[in-house]
């Protein structure tokens, strides 16, 4: 009895828990239900409401500059022209406020305002804060607000703009507007539409040898260096003779020896800086010799140095006080601060053998023949302590036979590939993460190669064109453009703009000139050009911004002063956004110009500097643009 009690007792207890969690359902269904109705509502207003804090932004664009003043207002029509009133505004149901603010940056120079926008700081006088507030009383019964945030600048000014040159120099006062008032001998304005840097043109088409010399004996030449005329030109191991040799090759068609000297063993590189040339051989004792060439018709060695192991040394680069040598698989380095007593700083193992080495601001570039990283990138930006930061594994199982770098790019060459590419390019601007840009298939193994121009000079193991040239402008389009037969692979060259030093394996003349027939090495790093008068008509005028168009790759750049006066005729002081000589307005999108130097000055001329550090590209300028305001 007393069980059976107990199971009603305990169905009554669930019913009522039921009928409970069936009511709180239902409240809930229905609370849920007129929130998402009442979230819905605020939506659609919130909507409505930025709908109108856009127009409001999109009509003060209509509005003259000078009519922004600071403070609270509304918009008003006035005919069929938008205008500010004080105080705020009903539209709908919502309360509209327009609310402008003076903005100020962290810093100013000489006027110059400038720098990102801060709470307290220098007044811009060219850009306003713009808050457009929506207030509004919802559906719901609450109080609701939505703000959009915005910037002017002084878009209502006017601006003086050119965007070509091909006029030309002379025009003193502004009338021509593709006419300038000067420009020097680097600058080019040939091409409608751009004013540039020149970039020289050799035509290889019409390139021949213009002489050859033979070393004594059938031993190859290895490598060759030429700088001022001279050329030191290094050979295999001549037992009864001499491994170095100093051409005098001023007069390209008659070249003639000043020296030799006996290293005792085969020479492999060499690189001349100042009064010595430094050589890397196969002598087991002594890899790294140097030699005194003050006087070219008296050379001697004045230094050597024995590498840690018997192994070969294979190549070195050197800069004003450091040294770089490889052997095997060892990079070397070395202080030349004093010439005759070379000092070793460090080394580092680069896995597998090295073959040639470049050496680019503080990075030496090393074509190896590792076969996962055939080009290795080591920082030495301290000497004393090496420090690999990058590599490159090309396709395949490659060779590395040399390497060259000029700018943000890298160039490699290799062993023959078969059906691939045997040169690499590379954009090197992260030299921690080179990209490939761009190849070419040679058919062949290439022993050397250089760069000049736009043009790559390609040693190769081709029997009928041991040294083509290819134009490299476009990586991803490579072409050749020219090859010669020489009789003998290019084991080193060195290139000076038209002209090809080539030392190679012939047996009768190792040694061969090649020269361009059309020379033109108008190759500019620098160029200026100076404006013609520009009159505002007025000298109630501030100058607002300069901005600019056109291209500037890596290693070149765009930059400008600005001179102004109250007399036509000047003085022209052209100055920079510090307003000194020594800084330059170089930002493409609207940098401001320093406002108290040029303040209520009529007349104006603009100086254009353009540099390069890099043959390959030059920068572009397509339009300048000056801004103004005349009050």
């Amino acid at each position: 009895m007393d069980i059976n009690k107990s199971k009603k007792g305990f169905s009554l207890v669930e019913l009522l828990i039921a009928i409970s969690f069936m009511s709180v359902i239902i409240v809930l269904t229905f609370t849920i239900t007129s929130f998402n109705s009442k979230l819905s509502n605020l939506n659609r207003e919130r909507t409505k409401a930025l709908m109108y804090a856009t127009e409001g932004i999109e009509a003060l664009k209509l509005i003259a500059w000078e009519d922004l003043q600071i403070g609270d207002f509304h918009l008003t029509l006035q005919g069929d022209a938008w205008i500010l009133a004080v105080g705020n505004e009903v539209v709908d149901d919502f309360t509209r406020t327009i609310t402008i603010s003076d903005v100020y940056r962290e810093d100013s120079t000489n006027g110059n305002t400038h720098g990102p926008i801060a709470v307290t700081g220098f007044l811009d006088p060219d850009t306003k804060k713009i808050t457009i507030s929506l207030d509004w009383l919802s559906r719901s019964g609450s109080n609701q607000q939505e703000q959009l945030e915005t910037y002017l600048h002084h878009w209502q000014a006017d601006r003086w703009s050119q965007s070509d040159w091909i006029g030309g120099s002379g025009q003193s006062n502004w009338s021509d507007i593709t006419s300038f008032y000067t420009k020097d001998s680097g600058m080019d304005i040939s091409t409608p539409g751009i004013a540039t840097l020149l970039s020289g043109f050799l035509d290889w088409n019409e390139a021949t040898t213009t002489a050859t010399f033979n070393t004594p004996g059938n031993f190859d030449d290895n490598d060759v260096y030429e700088l001022d005329g001279l050329a030191y030109l290094v050979t295999e191991n001549n037992p009864s003779g001499s491994e170095f040799y100093i051409l005098d090759v001023n007069d390209i068609y008659n070249p003639f020896q000043r020296a030799s000297l006996n290293i005792g063993a085969t020479v492999t590189s060499v690189v001349v800086q100042g009064d010595y040339a430094y050589l890397s051989t196969k002598a087991d004792n002594g890899e790294l010799k140097v030699v005194d060439v003050s006087n070219s018709y008296s050379p001697f060695v004045v230094a050597t140095y024995n590498l840690p192991s018997n192994r070969n040394a294979q190549d070195l680069v050197v800069d004003e006080t450091e040294l770089y040598i490889i052997q095997y698989d060892d990079l070397y380095s070395f202080s030349i601060i004093s010439p005759t007593s070379p000092q070793l700083l460090d080394s580092i193992d680069v896995d597998e053998k090295a073959k040639e080495l470049f050496l680019s601001e503080n990075n030496v570039y090393i074509a190896t023949e590792d076969g996962d990283k055939e080009l290795q990138i080591i920082d030495v930006t301290n000497p004393a302590n090496l420090q690999t930061i990058g590599e490159y594994n090309l396709p395949g199982s490659l060779k590395g036979t040399d390497v060259y770098v000029r700018g943000t790019r890298a160039y490699i060459s290799t062993q023959n590939n078969g059906s691939g590419a045997e040169f690499f390019i590379f954009e090197i601007s992260d030299p921690s993460d080179p990209v490939f840009i761009g190849s070419y298939e040679a058919g062949e193994k290439i022993h050397s190669f250089s760069i000049v121009g736009p043009y790559a000079l390609l040693g190769t193991n081709l029997l009928n064109e041991e040294l083509v040239v290819i134009d490299v402008s476009f990586p991803a389009t490579i072409n050749q453009v020219s090859g010669f037969d020489l009789d003998g692979y290019v084991l080193g060259m060195s290139a000076n703009c038209s002209v090809i030093y080539a030392a190679t394996s012939n047996n009768q003349n190792e040694f061969f000139i090649i020269s361009t027939e059309v020379v033109d090495c108008g190759y500019a790093s620098s160029g200026t050009l100076e404006s013609s008068t520009f009159d505002v008509d007025t000298n109630s005028v501030s100058y607002n911004w300069i901005a600019w168009s056109g291209s500037e790759p890596a290693n070149t750049d765009i930059r400008f002063q600005i001179a102004t006066s109250n007399n036509q005729s000047g003085p022209w002081i052209f100055i920079g956004p510090d307003g000194t000589g020594g800084t330059y307005y170089s930002e493409a999108a609207y940098e401001l110009i320093n406002y108290n130097s040029h303040l209520d000055q009529r007349y104006l001329r603009y100086k254009l500097f353009l540099t390069s550090q890099s043959d390959l590209q030059v920068p572009i300028l397509e339009e300048l643009t000056i801004s103004y305001s005349i009050y």
